[in-house]
């Protein structure tokens, strides 16, 4: 269907869309007054859009009309041109390559035509047809607006920019986009992007003020002072006829003389100068990169008006004019010819805004934005990270180590992986972390990793915790989707895509952390979410089966839109959660194979008298220790006729307690084995009872574990007493605290 016609005296340009209606109706659902947002305009011509209601093209009559331009839809262009055998090479122009290349002209008919999809780029855009016409180069500039269907642009995509923008300034800007924003100069710092974005709008003007101004440069008037002979001056004054009378004898004397003259090395001229040899050195600059980097992305069109810009510049700069200019110094008063003369004024402004920052707000300058799935992967990013950060109390970013950020190809990105890492560090010793755009590959070296392919989440977090394990990591993940069922499937309602929640499931089954200790890798990853940009009331979505997932496998998916607070309590709830639950109640909640069970999280620990003396010793000097029992072993052990022992319970650890002092550490158990108690320790151990020929439990022991900086604790206890491994990591009152004697 046609949705936009230009009738002009030339041509006639001719839009045209598939399926354009439920397109409409899903953008009117998100934006707010959406028949008064947007504008149309050509510089020649006469503009028709389609009616909904009457279902024709009809002349646009208001400034303020509705979109038909969207993100991620085909449209076709076509041109057909009145009288062909007037009309010669029509094109059109763009920066990009891919955009030139997708138009075709067929000279026996007259027609030009092409498609173009503008992908995830939103903002204002134009279609730029140039041809000749009795040998004069037509240009004309049809300016429009490409609006999203899935967020409101006025309120949601404003934010997005201005939140990123807060954080991270410049890192909303990209370079050769097929849309812009509009912007006026601010006061922070400038870049080259920015000079050159900027520089993109204004060098039409510079160029011809410069030409201006060398025509006809400003000059004043200046007093000069010469020496001359009688002969030579021009205006006597009473003085030097004094002087005169008494040397007029001496034909060859110099007598000091003072006049006016005209000057062009004045302080605006010098400025002048410094502004067009700067700019041209920046040109040169910049240009030479976007050449080399972007070669295979600018259009010939595109490349030929650059190189046309930096001569007409090396023809300005090199102007015998500047042969008799000094060098800037600075301005020392206000100049009002640098605000006011023509092409002087011209001129400064121009310099001021390329090298100001930039504000975001409506004016004529164009610069070029990120698109719109990148900039809500960052937005998302930060969304988790400000979340968190309030349910942290850390309001204030010193607290916070923020991602850096990199100059990469001309243009600022978010450092990826550890790089990106955002850290908060708990009063109990629990570390937070969250990274962006974070890569696990298959590296031998790593101990997180995968088997298969590279896996890249958009977000991860990492939480380290320390009540069951020391630096024990759960890790989350999140991928930030800027897609909707309903893009692929018409009347769809808000709902992540499929393949965004196999995604989930792909994270989790590819990710492994490897523990050198056990033969078989691990599954890392405790959780895995999608966030996308959708809608709806908050009791509906939590019977849905994308949000109903999360509490029974940990794979879901949480709406998340800018200035919707309601649902993003949704994203909140499970982050506090995630940061709250101690490690054995979520690890208790990961679903294990079927026929299989995991370990218990929280295993026993057995704790036994260490008596003072040599005992004590042993423990505290030697290494490779075990520990061995008197005569009364255990309760909860047993003598087995292979001489090793079965335990009735899952007991992991070994928890020694010093007489008198308390417990200040545990180990890992190795493994436990009966033998007679001369046997124990070596001949001449301290230890060593070489007659005492009874049974003794023998506990192997490992890895050792402090409890708190070397404190000991204390318990109730004879000879021995059980607990748990959260409970000894987690002393209460300098207690620890015992399970019960069954």
């Amino acid at each position: 269907m046609q949705v936009i016609k230009v009738e002009h005296t030339d041509f006639k340009l001719v839009v045209e869309c598939n399926n354009l209606v439920p397109t409409f109706e899903k953008a009117r659902k998100k934006q707010s007054e959406i028949y008064n947002a947007t504008t149309y305009s050509v510089n020649q011509g006469e503009i028709s859009i389609y009616n909904f209601e009457s279902h024709q093209l009809e002349k646009l009559s208001t400034v303020k009309t509705y979109p038909l331009i969207f993100e991620n839809k085909d449209y076709f262009v076509g041109i057909t041109f009145k009288d062909k055998t007037s009309i010669k090479s029509p094109y059109i122009y763009s920066k990009l390559k891919e955009v030139e290349e997708k138009f075709f002209y067929r000279e026996e008919l007259g027609f030009l035509a092409g498609t173009i999809n503008f992908g995830n780029d939103l903002g204002k855009s134009n279609l730029i047809l140039k041809y000749l016409k009795d040998n004069s180069l037509q240009e004309i500039n049809f300016e429009f607006e490409v609006f999203p269907t899935k967020l409101n642009y006025k309120s949601d995509y404003e934010k997005i920019v201005s939140d990123i923008e807060k954080e991270y300034p410049y890192l909303v800007l990209d370079f050769l986009k097929k849309t812009f924003t509009t912007f006026k100069t601010g006061n922070s710092p400038n870049t080259d992007l920015i000079w050159w974005q900027v520089f993109g709008g204004l060098y039409k003007d510079f160029i011809n003020s410069s030409k201006f101004i060398l025509n006809k440069p400003h000059s004043r008037i200046i007093r000069q002072t010469k020496y001359v002979k009688a002969d030579r001056i021009q205006k006597w004054t009473s003085a030097l006829e004094e002087e005169y009378s008494q040397f007029n004898t001496f034909p060859n004397k110099n007598y000091r003389s003072e006049y006016k003259t005209l000057s062009t090395n004045t302080s605006e001229n010098r400025f002048f100068k410094h502004a067009v040899f700067q700019t041209l050195r920046r040109y040169k600059k910049v240009k030479s990169f976007v050449d080399r980097r972007f070669s295979n992305s600018i259009s010939d069109n595109f490349k030929s008006e650059l190189s046309n810009i930096e001569k007409q510049l090396e023809i300005i700069s090199v102007n015998p004019f500047f042969r008799t200019i000094d060098d800037f110094q600075g301005i020392k008063q206000e100049s009002l010819v640098l605000q006011k003369a023509t092409g002087y004024s011209t001129i400064y402004k121009s310099w001021i805004m390329m090298n100001s920052g930039l504000k975001f707000l409506d004016s004529i300058q164009k610069i070029e934005l990120k698109n719109i799935a990148d900039l809500y992967q960052i937005w998302c990013f930060l969304e988790i990270k400000n979340v968190l950060q309030k349910l942290l109390g850390k309001e204030n970013p010193d607290d916070i180590d923020l991602a850096e950020i990199q100059i990469d190809d001309f243009v600022f990105k978010i450092e990826r992986g550890v790089k990106s890492k955002v850290s908060f560090n708990k009063s109990d010793g629990e570390i937070i972390d969250l990274f962006h755009d974070f890569s696990y590959d298959t590296s031998e070296s790593q101990l997180v990793k995968s088997f298969t392919v590279n896996q890249r989440p958009d977000i991860v977090l990492r939480i380290t915790k320390n009540d069951l394990k020391e630096n024990y990591v759960l890790t989350y993940l999140y991928d930030a989707k800027y897609r909707l069922a309903s893009d692929e499937k018409d009347g769809s309602p808000d709902l992540p895509t499929e393949d965004s929640i196999n995604q989930m499931h792909r994270y989790r089954d590819a990710i492994y952390y490897v523990n050198k200790d056990k033969s078989k890798p691990e599954k890392e990853v405790i959780g895995a979410y999608i966030l996308f940009p959708g809608s709806g009331e908050i009791e509906t979505i939590k019977k849905l089966d994308y949000y109903k997932s999360i509490e029974s496998v940990n794979i879901g998916a949480f709406p998340l839109r800018p200035n919707d607070y309601s649902n993003r309590t949704l994203l909140e709830d499970h982050l506090r959660t995630i940061i709250g639950l101690d490690t054995e109640t979520i690890l208790n909640d990961v679903s294990p194979q079927k026929l299989t069970t995991y370990e218990n999280h929280n295993p026993e620990v057995l704790i036994g008298i260490v008596n003072k003396g040599n005992q004590t010793e042993y423990f505290e000097k030697e290494n490779n220790l075990f520990y061995h029992t008197g005569k009364v072993k255990p309760a909860k052990l047993k003598d087995e006729d292979s001489g090793y022992v079965k335990i009735k319970t899952d007991i992991k650890y070994f928890a020694p307690y010093f007489s008198g002092k308390g417990v200040k550490e545990y180990y890992d158990i190795v493994d436990f084995r009966i033998i007679p108690r001369n046997e124990v320790f070596p001949t001449g151990h301290s230890l060593d009872k070489p007659y005492d020929k009874s049974d003794r439990l023998i506990i192997t022991l490992g890895k050792k574990h402090i409890i708190k900086e070397n404190r000991y604790f204390t318990c109730s206890i004879t000879v021995y007493r059980y607990t748990t491994l959260k409970n000894i990591r987690n002393p209460k009152e300098n207690k620890i605290e015992v399970l019960k004697v069954s």
